[in-house]
């Protein structure tokens, strides 16, 4: 007989607790995850990414030039072509994620990866002076980790061992292509 009066109160209690972490997996709301951006300052974060990739653009820009010049050093006309097309690329960045398409996709990553309850709780730590403190030190981190990051992979790609690594690679990859249309 104890048994049975242990078994239905506690059948009761998983229903309950089942009934609680359904509640709690609530998805996120556009309203929501719209005060979290807000809150995240996303465009700012947006923009001053731009701002980061300047010297992206500006190393593409001059080595489009090369590439269409054949010229190892830039003239003035060339090195004005450069900074013009560098800054074609940071145009069309600021044009892209300005975008209403580029914004709602980020809000929808946002709604896959949080709950409604996380996304309140996000909420709740940014509204507060320490959040956003916290904030915007993460987004001047994150900008410097993408600047460190491609400074570190470009100077081992320049390493001697690893171009000798990926040319050795890049021919085994490419050689039986250009036999292949040889035969």
């Amino acid at each position: 007989m104890k048994i049975k009066q242990l078994i239905i109160p506690l059948i009761f209690a998983s229903l309950f607790l089942g009934t609680q972490s359904i509640a709690f997996a609530r998805p996120a709301t556009d309203k929501s995850v719209d005060q979290l951006m807000q809150l995240s300052n996303i465009s700012e974060i947006f923009r001053q990414s731009t701002r980061d990739m300047q010297p992206y653009f500006d190393e593409q820009a001059e080595d489009l030039v090369r590439q269409v010049t054949g010229a190892q050093t830039l003239n003035i006309d060339q090195q004005n072509a450069a900074l013009q097309i560098s800054a074609l690329y940071s145009e069309v960045q600021q044009k892209i994620t300005t975008d209403p398409q580029f914004i709602n996709m980020f809000k929808a990553l946002f709604k896959k990866t949080f709950t409604e309850e996380e996304v309140q709780a996000n909420i709740a730590f940014l509204s507060t002076p320490i959040g956003q403190s916290i904030n915007q030190k993460m987004n001047l981190l994150m900008s410097e980790i993408m600047l460190e990051t491609t400074k570190f992979s470009q100077e081992q790609m320049l390493k001697a061992e690893n171009q000798k690594l990926i040319k050795q690679k890049m021919e085994a990859i490419l050689v039986p292509l250009v036999q292949g249309q040889e035969d």
